[in-house]
């Protein structure tokens, strides 16, 4: 899936567990993992100097089940994208 699609996806999640609105959502950078699916860390600007990390995971496709949000933070813009461990 594209990434921004995933990021895109995760909004509401995000701003429900963040307790925040954003009115710019744009995935800038990504890493991926290989598991028993993928997992995807997700750096997406919300602001002129904000960003939220997020970490979500893709299960195989046999599962049916859909990409899930596993950990998210706030961060500055500046802040380098890095490995989170799942809430």
């Amino acid at each position: 899936p594209e990434i921004q699609e995933i990021a895109t996806s995760m909004k509401g999640e995000v701003e429900s567990k963040l307790g925040a609105k954003y009115d710019k959502f744009d995935a800038t950078h990504f890493t991926q993992q290989v598991v028993a699916g993928m997992i995807f860390h997700i750096k997406v600007a919300t602001g002129d100097a904000d960003a939220v990390h997020l970490r979500c995971y893709q299960p195989l496709p046999h599962t049916g089940d859909p990409i899930a949000l596993q950990a998210c933070k706030a961060v500055g813009l500046e802040e380098e994208l890095s490995v989170m461990s799942p809430a």
